[in-house]
């Protein structure tokens, strides 16, 4: 199944850092992101990225409707 493009996040989103006791994916790409001059992997990284956070969201979108269609 493809997926639909994404625009990549912003350069200020890799440089983030968020680690809260957990390992996320997005803080992976963004070790990734730091670690290589290659303009091209740093470029998917920024993709992955935003292909990663609308993952997360339509997860959220899906677990909400399961949830409203168990409470009826």
């Amino acid at each position: 199944m493809a997926y639909k493009r994404r625009e990549p996040v912003s350069e200020k989103e890799m440089s983030k850092n968020r680690y809260d006791g957990h390992y996320t994916i997005c803080q992976k790409l963004r070790e990734i992101y730091a670690a290589t001059d290659d303009k091209d992997i740093k470029m998917d990284c920024r993709i992955a990225m935003a292909m990663a956070k609308a993952m997360h969201e339509r997860l959220k979108a899906y677990k909400k409707q399961q949830q409203q269609d168990k409470d009826k």
